[in-house]
C-alpha cells in the first residue's frame, strides 16, 4: 500500500496533516492529523470567575473570539437567572454579524478562493483577480469595524460580560459603522454573482447537518438544535445526543453522534437547515445552487452568511434604542450550557460553577473537532471522485470545511503515569 503525504495543510487556520494511503490508483483510506500542541484552556478556566472567563475564552481563536464570548455568557446567564433586555441582544446579534462578515471574508477571499483559479494563494490570486481581493478587503474590515465598534476592539474584544456590556458604543459610531455596511452590501452582491458563476466540482455527500433552527430568525444565538433528518433537540439536551472521542493520530478529540454515526456543522448545515429564514432576494437569487450537500459550494453558503450578516447587522443597529449597557444579577451555584453558531458551526460550552461563582468545571466542544470524522469522510469520498493530482485535492477538500485546527486543540487532558524509584 502507498502512502501520500500532504504535509502541512496550507491555507488553513493552524496545523496539520494529511495521509492518503493508495493501493494501485485507487484511494483505499485517509487519514487527518491534527498535531498542533494543545494548551489546555478549559483546565485554565477553573478556578477563574465569570468575568475572567468571558475575556479568557476570546482568546482560544483570533478569527471567532465572539463566539466564545457570546456562548459563554449564554451559559452563565441561565446559571444566574439573567434576563437580558432586548436592545443588549440586538447588540450582541449585531456584533455576532460582525464576526460572521469578517471570519467569512477571510476564509472566501484569502484562503478559499485561490483553489477556484487554480491558483497556489490569494497574492497570486490577486495577479490575475486584484478587484476580488480588494472586495474581500473592504468586506473584512466593515466586518472588524461592527466588532470593534462594540466590542471595545476588533481582535480579542473586551466589552462583553455577563448581563449585557461594559459600556454601549455612542450612537455616532454606530451610525458611522452604518454607512460602512451599506457600501459592503453592495458590494458583497457583486461578489456573489462571480461565486454563482464559478464551475463546482460534482461531489454530493450523504450526511447528516446539524445547526440552530426552529426561531422564526437565521439562528446565531437562538433557537434549538435541528438536524437535517428532522430531529429536533433542546440545546441541554446536547450531551445525550453527542460525544467526543480521541484517536491517537490527532491532538483534538473527535465528535459522533452516540448511534455511531457522523455529522457535519458550519454554514452549509445552517443554509440547509434554514433556508427559508433567509430573505427572499437571496433565495431567489441562490436557489439553484443551495441547499446543497456539494462541500465545494460551502463558498457560497459563507457569501450568502456575509449578505445576511450585513443587512441583519445594520437592522439591529437602525432598531435599537440604547439603554442600560448591563443588568444586574445575583451570583449563585449552579451549571449551565451555552450554544451558537459560531462561524464554523456550533459551539458548545457547559459550566459548573459554586455559590461564589468560582468555576469549577468547564467543558467545551469547538465546530472544528465535531467536524474531523465528516473531513475525514469527504477526502475518502472527493479523492475517488475527482481526478487529478491527490496532494492538491485533498488540500481543497479540507478547505472547504474551513477547518479553525487552533480552537479543536485544547481540550486533550494528560494523565501523567507515576515516577518509578529505582
Amino acid at each position: 500500500m502507498g502512502e501520500v503525504r500532504v504535509d502541512p495543510l496550507t491555507r488553513v487556520e493552524g496545523l496539520g496533516r494529511v495521509l492518503v494511503f493508495t493501493e494501485g490508483e485507487k484511494v483505499r483510506d485517509v487519514r487527518l492529523e491534527i498535531f498542533e500542541p494543545p494548551r489546555f484552556f478549559e483546565r485554565l478556566l477553573v478556578g477563574k470567575r465569570p468575568d475572567q472567563v468571558v475575556d479568557i475564552v476570546a482568546r482560544i481563536c483570533g478569527l471567532c473570539p465572539v463566539a466564545y464570548q457570546i456562548t459563554a455568557v449564554e451559559a452563565f446567564e441561565k446559571i444566574f437567572d439573567v434576563n437580558v433586555p432586548p436592545h443588549l441582544r440586538k447588540l450582541r446579534r449585531a456584533l455576532y454579524c460582525g464576526e460572521w462578515i469578517s471570519s467569512h471574508a477571510a476564509h472566501i477571499f484569502f484562503l478559499h478562493l485561490p483553489d477556484f483559479f487554480d491558483r497556489e494563494s490569494f497574492l497570486d490570486l490577486a495577479k490575475v483577480r486584484r478587484d476580488l481581493i480588494e472586495a474581500g478587503l473592504r468586506i473584512r474590515k466593515v466586518g472588524n469595524s461592527i466588532i470593534e465598534t462594540i466590542g471595545g476592539r476588533s481582535i480579542h474584544p473586551v466589552n462583553v460580560r455577563v448581563g449585557g456590556f461594559y459600556r454601549l458604543p455612542s450612537e455616532r459610531a454606530l451610525e458611522g459603522v452604518m454607512e460602512d455596511i451599506e457600501e459592503a452590501y453592495s458590494l458583497a452582491w457583486d461578489v456573489l454573482d462571480e461565486l454563482l458563476s464559478l464551475p463546482y466540482p460534482h461531489v454530493e455527500k450523504d450526511r447528516l447537518l446539524v445547526s440552530l433552527g426552529e426561531v422564526d430568525e437565521y439562528p446565531i444565538m437562538e433557537g434549538r438544535i435541528v438536524c437535517s433528518d428532522g430531529t429536533e433537540i433542546d440545546k441541554e439536551e446536547y450531551e445525550g445526543w453527542f460525544e467526543e472521542y480521541q484517536l491517537p493520530h490527532s491532538t483534538a478529540l473527535y465528535s459522533r453522534l452516540k448511534d455511531g454515526k457522523s455529522y457535519e456543522v458550519g454554514a452549509l448545515a445552517r443554509v440547509s437547515n434554514n433556508f427559508e429564514k433567509l430573505p427572499e432576494e437571496i433565495r431567489e437569487k441562490v436557489k439553484d445552487h443551495l441547499p446543497s450537500t456539494n462541500p465545494f459550494k460551502s463558498i457560497l453558503a459563507r457569501m450568502v452568511e456575509v449578505i445576511y450578516a450585513l443587512g441583519e447587522a445594520k437592522k439591529m443597529l437602525e432598531r435599537t434604542e440604547l439603554g442600560a449597557p448591563y443588568v444586574d444579577f445575583q451570583v449563585k451555584e449552579g451549571e449551565g450550557i451555552g450554544i451558537t453558531e459560531a462561524p464554523r458551526g456550533i459551539l458548545f460550552h457547559r459550566y459548573r460553577v459554586n455559590k461564589e461563582g468560582i468555576v469549577e468545571f468547564s467543558k467545551i466542544v469547538p465546530p472544528t473537532s465535531q467536524n474531523q470524522r465528516a473531513m475525514e469522510e469527504d477526502l475518502l469520498l472527493g479523492l475517488r471522485i475527482l481526478r487529478g493530482d491527490l496532494r492538491k485535492n485533498a488540500e481543497k477538500l479540507i478547505r472547504n470545511f474551513d477547518p479553525c485546527i487552533s480552537c479543536a486543540s485544547h481540550f486533550i487532558e494528560i494523565v501523567r503515569a507515576p515516577s518509578r524509584r529505582r
